[in-house]
């Protein structure tokens, strides 16, 4: 199931919320319609959290079964606040934007190309999968510009169907390009999306929902 929304009057809700399969993370004072939404759509717990206290949730954090990774600007009492069953790492790196900066589901992590090594290496170890660095072309925030599920990716239309193909093998599912919110290349930022459902950025159009509907088999 899709669901057209905005959050904070914002098209742009994957810059807002970060989910997964069990839990979805989302900012404090988005109020109880966003919440109703998460676990209508993405059929999940939404948990209520800050990162340094800015309520920009989807662009830094990542997140899968395994765990969450954040930036060295999260607090102590802000991680309190994180699920207590998965792992948590903060990362020491100069790119604090970490859900902006890694796209990652239960197998694979591709990462910005600049990632530094002991970032990588957190990386691999928390969420539990292999980590890449990589860039879709000249577009470097690979998290904030691809988004990827249990079941389908959709990564930026400058890409080649061979490098579709192969960036698709690499994490397991099958991939397809794709656009939101009126022709914007950052799906990542636009779109939440879980094997459950997605919320989907208010200024798409019909044509870019069922294209991301179908790539993520929803």
């Amino acid at each position: 199931m899709i669901q057209k929304a905005r959050i904070f009057n914002s098209p742009f809700l994957g810059v807002f919320i970060r989910t997964w399969e069990k839990y979805t993370l989302y900012p404090r004072g988005s109020g109880e319609e966003t919440v109703a939404m998460i676990m209508k759509y993405l059929k999940t717990e939404p948990i209520e959290v800050t990162i340094g206290g800015s309520n920009l949730i989807g662009s830094l954090c990542a997140m899968n079964s395994s765990g969450v990774v954040v930036g060295r600007m999260v607090t102590d009492e802000e991680l309190k606040l994180f699920p207590g069953d998965i792992n948590i790492a903060v990362l020491e790196d100069k790119l604090n934007a970490i859900g902006n900066n890694v796209l990652v589901n239960d197998k694979v992590a591709l990462v910005h190309e600049e990632m530094s090594n002991p970032s990588i290496k957190a990386i691999g170890d928390a969420l539990d999968v292999e980590v890449f660095r990589g860039s879709f072309k000249s577009i470097k925030t690979v998290g904030s510009s691809g988004l990827v599920t249990k079941k389908g990716i959709v990564i930026p239309p400058n890409m080649s169907d061979e490098e579709i193909e192969r960036i698709a093998e690499m994490f397991g599912v099958k991939g397809r390009v794709g656009t939101a919110n009126f022709g914007s290349m950052y799906v990542g930022a636009s779109v939440v999306s879980n094997s459950n459902g997605a919320l989907i950025g208010e200024d798409s159009t019909t044509v870019e929902i069922s294209n991301i509907e179908e790539a993520l088999s929803l």
